[in-house]
């Protein structure tokens, strides 16, 4: 999604790559599109557990269907967010 993360790098690198991959990359307003038909279109009302891309549904990656790489993803993050507080 193209925002400004990284706008005030300093880094030659960042600058240059971010420039180069920038103009593909959907617009805020256009990557929450999907998120919002989800959420308030009647249509999905019911429909859980799947993976949408463009309003429309799509297969994962093979490895999102893998439980021990998931459970151990669940961990990990758990782990990183001991202690924290909002």
């Amino acid at each position: 999604m193209r925002t400004n993360f990284g706008a005030d790098d300093q880094a030659w690198f960042f600058t240059i790559s971010s420039r180069m991959v920038r103009p593909p990359l959907k617009t805020p307003a256009q990557g929450a599109q999907t998120r919002i038909y989800l959420a308030s279109s009647p249509e999905m009302d019911g429909i859980s557990g799947q993976f949408f891309v463009n309003r429309k549904p799509k297969t994962a990656n093979k490895i999102a269907y893998d439980t021990d790489m998931t459970a151990r993803l669940w961990r990990v993050s758990a782990d990183l967010v001991k202690g924290t507080s909002a």
